[in-house]
């Protein structure tokens, strides 16, 4: 994401870790700061989808408000330096796709036959061409988060999360959680299968089928 907040640290003095805690106590400076931070980045990335500044700017204080919230409620655990900053930007990300799906289904409300060459024409009159690609990718990724939410040990998750969205070697993830290697591994194994089957699942192939 353009315009890492995380580069604004030596500048404002406080950490992730301060953030996070501020953040869930509810500290309006805390509040503001962030918010300040991470504007930037976000309307950036909204920029990949619209070319409409009213647009961009709502869905900034729509996205910052939502996440905000999300670590309000604890919904983030700090673990690691760097760890907050690559979950805002994927949940930055989902939460983009979300509310330019909902825009594109009102859209739709009142338009005939144009959905798809208007979803065409603004990506292709956007300064980044990849942006359907980039919506693709955000969907295969938020089917597998939510395979992994489906996975039934709490230790498999966070191993697996480390190992695709942070990524982490196996030895980093035995040194974060305190495991033995080995132990990690067979973590891992496990919950590669079943999130593969949990994602073939979700688009519909069937027993045997990959996707």
């Amino acid at each position: 994401m353009k315009g890492n907040p995380r580069s604004q640290e030596q500048e404002t003095g406080r950490s992730e870790a301060e953030l996070v805690a501020g953040l869930a106590r509810r500290d309006p400076e805390v509040v503001a700061e962030f918010m300040r931070r991470t504007h930037g980045p976000v309307y950036a990335l909204t920029a990949r989808l619209t070319l409409d500044p009213d647009l961009r700017h709502d869905w900034t204080g729509d996205i910052l408000l939502r996440i905000v919230a999300e670590l309000q409620r604890g919904r983030f655990v700090y673990r690691w330096p760097g760890c907050l900053w690559s979950w805002f930007q994927k949940r930055s990300y989902f939460l983009l796709l979300n509310i330019h799906r909902s825009h594109r289904r009102q859209n739709d409300r009142w338009t005939t036959g144009e959905t798809g060459q208007e979803l065409t024409d603004r990506f292709a009159g956007s300064p980044y061409p990849d942006g359907e690609k980039m919506l693709e990718d955000v969907e295969a990724r938020r089917t597998v988060e939510d395979c992994l939410a489906k996975l039934p040990s709490e230790d498999q998750r966070r191993a697996l999360s480390q190992i695709l969205f942070y990524g982490l070697s196996y030895q980093e993830v035995a040194d974060h959680s305190g495991a033995a290697l080995n132990t990690v591994r067979s973590w891992i194994r496990r919950s590669r299968l079943a999130v593969r089957k949990c994602v073939a699942a979700a688009y519909g192939f069937g027993p045997g089928e990959t996707p």
